[in-house]
Protein backbone atom coordinates (compact mmCIF):
# COMPACT_ATOMS: atom_id res chain seq x y z
CA UNK A 1 0.00 0.00 0.00
CA UNK A 2 -0.23 2.58 -1.67
CA UNK A 3 -0.90 1.07 -5.03
CA UNK A 4 -0.49 3.58 -8.16
CA UNK A 5 -1.56 3.06 -11.58
CA UNK A 6 -0.95 5.44 -14.05
CA UNK A 7 -3.04 4.62 -17.52
CA UNK A 8 -1.93 6.71 -20.82
CA UNK A 9 -3.46 7.00 -24.05
CA UNK A 10 -1.08 5.33 -27.00
CA UNK A 11 -1.14 8.53 -28.37
CA UNK A 12 1.30 9.84 -25.77
CA UNK A 13 4.79 9.20 -25.37
CA UNK A 14 5.66 9.12 -21.89
CA UNK A 15 9.14 8.01 -20.31
CA UNK A 16 7.43 5.53 -18.37
CA UNK A 17 10.15 4.73 -15.66
CA UNK A 18 11.17 8.55 -14.70
CA UNK A 19 7.82 9.75 -14.56
CA UNK A 20 7.21 6.56 -11.98
CA UNK A 21 9.74 7.95 -9.75
CA UNK A 22 8.84 11.22 -10.13
CA UNK A 23 5.06 10.22 -9.25
CA UNK A 24 6.59 7.80 -6.16
CA UNK A 25 8.85 10.92 -5.40
CA UNK A 26 5.52 12.65 -4.64
CA UNK A 27 3.81 10.16 -2.67
CA UNK A 28 7.09 10.09 -0.43
CA UNK A 29 6.92 13.84 0.09
CA UNK A 30 3.22 14.20 1.46
CA UNK A 31 4.20 12.36 4.19
CA UNK A 32 2.11 10.00 4.37
CA UNK A 33 3.66 6.70 2.74
CA UNK A 34 6.51 4.60 3.53
CA UNK A 35 8.94 4.64 0.58
CA UNK A 36 9.39 0.96 -0.07
CA UNK A 37 5.51 0.54 0.22
CA UNK A 38 4.55 2.33 -3.00
CA UNK A 39 3.89 0.12 -5.86
CA UNK A 40 2.90 1.84 -9.50
CA UNK A 41 2.92 0.43 -12.83
CA UNK A 42 1.79 2.44 -16.50
CA UNK A 43 -0.69 0.61 -18.81
CA UNK A 44 -0.57 2.04 -22.17
CA UNK A 45 -3.81 1.97 -23.62
CA UNK A 46 -4.00 1.51 -27.41
CA UNK A 47 -7.87 0.90 -27.59
CA UNK A 48 -9.56 4.16 -26.11
CA UNK A 49 -12.00 7.17 -27.66
CA UNK A 50 -12.31 10.76 -25.61
CA UNK A 51 -15.60 12.02 -26.24
CA UNK A 52 -17.73 11.27 -29.62
CA UNK A 53 -15.75 13.18 -32.03
CA UNK A 54 -13.28 10.65 -33.75
CA UNK A 55 -11.67 13.28 -35.73
CA UNK A 56 -10.55 15.13 -32.35
CA UNK A 57 -7.09 14.48 -31.26
CA UNK A 58 -7.48 13.58 -27.90
CA UNK A 59 -5.88 11.64 -25.11
CA UNK A 60 -5.60 11.52 -21.40
CA UNK A 61 -3.30 10.26 -18.45
CA UNK A 62 -5.61 8.80 -15.80
CA UNK A 63 -3.89 8.30 -12.55
CA UNK A 64 -5.63 6.09 -9.53
CA UNK A 65 -4.21 5.82 -6.14
CA UNK A 66 -5.39 2.84 -3.79
CA UNK A 67 -4.48 3.63 -0.57
CA UNK A 68 -6.33 2.35 3.05
CA UNK A 69 -9.18 3.77 4.73
CA UNK A 70 -8.20 6.25 7.57
CA UNK A 71 -7.20 9.42 5.62
CA UNK A 72 -9.23 12.56 5.34
CA UNK A 73 -10.48 14.15 2.37
CA UNK A 74 -7.64 17.39 3.57
CA UNK A 75 -5.05 14.61 3.05
CA UNK A 76 -6.86 12.76 -0.03
CA UNK A 77 -6.66 16.48 -1.52
CA UNK A 78 -3.39 17.11 -0.85
CA UNK A 79 -2.28 13.93 -2.35
CA UNK A 80 -4.55 14.19 -4.97
CA UNK A 81 -3.06 17.59 -5.98
CA UNK A 82 0.41 16.70 -5.43
CA UNK A 83 0.48 13.87 -8.08
CA UNK A 84 -1.75 15.76 -10.36
CA UNK A 85 1.48 18.81 -10.01
CA UNK A 86 3.87 15.86 -10.11
CA UNK A 87 2.03 14.17 -13.73
CA UNK A 88 2.15 18.08 -15.63
CA UNK A 89 5.70 18.47 -14.38
CA UNK A 90 8.13 17.85 -17.54
CA UNK A 91 5.15 16.13 -19.31
CA UNK A 92 5.81 16.70 -23.01
CA UNK A 93 2.66 16.63 -24.98
CA UNK A 94 1.87 16.94 -28.79
CA UNK A 95 0.83 20.39 -29.77
CA UNK A 96 -2.16 19.45 -31.69
CA UNK A 97 -3.48 17.02 -28.94
CA UNK A 98 -5.85 17.66 -26.66
CA UNK A 99 -5.15 15.59 -23.20
CA UNK A 100 -6.85 15.47 -20.19
CA UNK A 101 -5.07 14.97 -16.55
CA UNK A 102 -7.38 13.15 -14.03
CA UNK A 103 -6.29 11.60 -10.16
CA UNK A 104 -8.46 9.39 -8.33
CA UNK A 105 -7.67 8.72 -4.87
CA UNK A 106 -9.68 5.63 -3.71
CA UNK A 107 -10.22 3.72 -0.49
CA UNK A 108 -9.33 0.07 -0.03
CA UNK A 109 -10.75 -1.52 2.96
CA UNK A 110 -7.99 -2.01 6.11
CA UNK A 111 -9.81 -4.54 7.43
CA UNK A 112 -9.48 -7.05 4.18
CA UNK A 113 -6.18 -5.95 2.92
CA UNK A 114 -3.47 -8.77 3.29
CA UNK A 115 -0.01 -8.00 2.49
CA UNK A 116 3.16 -9.91 3.34
CA UNK A 117 7.02 -8.79 2.81
CA UNK A 118 9.17 -11.40 1.55
CA UNK A 119 12.78 -11.66 1.37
Amino acid sequence: MPHLVMEYTGNLSIDVQPTLLKLNQALVASGHFEENAIKARAVRLQNYLVGTDTQAQRGFVALRLAILTGRSLEDKKQISDLLGAAMRQDLALPADTQVQITVEVADMQRESYYKVSLP
